[in-house]
């Protein structure tokens, strides 16, 4: 069975006698006289409507003046054009349909955290009002036991990052923060987006990516009320946050 669009063998013979036709200066009643046919049927032979009999064929040929190979197959760059575009045609035809990668809804938090100055950690207990689809494998690890999450920032503290103001991140609870990460964190009831760094005699810097913006500096001793949320893995529409360290 032909394929919707490819051209039949009888298209394509009618049309090298149409375009020898033409390139000669011949009128279809001209040569339809030579032919002994009528110009109506010169001219559904040339549209490849009706087929044409193999004696009539080296009766054409001659009348124009080329072989019957030409007549019926083209030339030979003609014909590795056609067997070319077919290929085409047959992968295209056969080609799979794209794979959909498996996506997870995750949570977009009421509360707008401050790259700034944060927000009262209270506020993460309301209820979740919006949900996102998103591929599982962009959530830049594990999807549990804690679900990743959303949260849109407000301010420029981290605008160094290509954190901007009103840019929603995705926190993922479950990756493991490493100095030099920037993460989600929880200080004196406040949450924030911070680059951290953990230093050998237990003091952790929460740096800011905007030299505007003073590091925020964690004794030892105070560790237990700095709590990390989880790993900034991305931010909507843009990407990986860039390293600032």
């Amino acid at each position: 069975m032909e394929q919707v669009g490819q051209k039949t063998p009888e298209q394509k013979i009618g049309e090298r006698i149409k375009k020898l036709r033409e390139s000669q200066g011949m009128k279809r009643p001209a040569l339809a006289k030579l032919l002994g046919v009528a110009p109506n049927t010169l001219y559904r032979y040339e549209n490849g409507s009706i087929g044409i009999k193999d004696a009539l064929k080296e009766k054409i040929a001659q009348a124009l003046g080329v072989t019957l190979s030409y007549l019926m197959e083209g030339s030979e760059s003609e014909r590795r054009r056609e067997k070319a575009w077919a290929e085409i045609d047959e992968a295209l035809s056969q080609e799979a349909e794209p794979v959909v990668p498996p996506q997870i809804y995750l949570p977009v938090l009421d509360q707008e955290a401050c790259a700034g100055c944060g927000f009262n950690w209270g506020d993460l207990e309301t209820e979740v009002k919006e949900w996102m689809p998103w591929p599982v494998l962009d959530t830049g690890g594990p999807t549990g036991p804690h679900k990743p999450y959303f949260v849109r920032v407000e301010g420029d503290s981290m605008v160094g990052a290509d954190i901007d103001d009103g840019c929603l991140i995705l926190v993922n609870p479950n990756v493991e923060v490493m100095s030099g990460d920037i993460a989600y964190i929880r200080w004196n009831e406040r949450c924030s987006v911070k680059g951290i760094i953990f230093y050998p005699d237990g003091r952790v810097e929460l740096r800011p990516a905007n030299s505007n913006f003073r590091s925020i500096w964690i004794e030892k001793e105070d560790i237990e009320y700095l709590e990390v949320l989880g790993k900034v893995v991305r931010w909507l529409n843009m990407g990986v946050p860039r390293p600032i360290f």
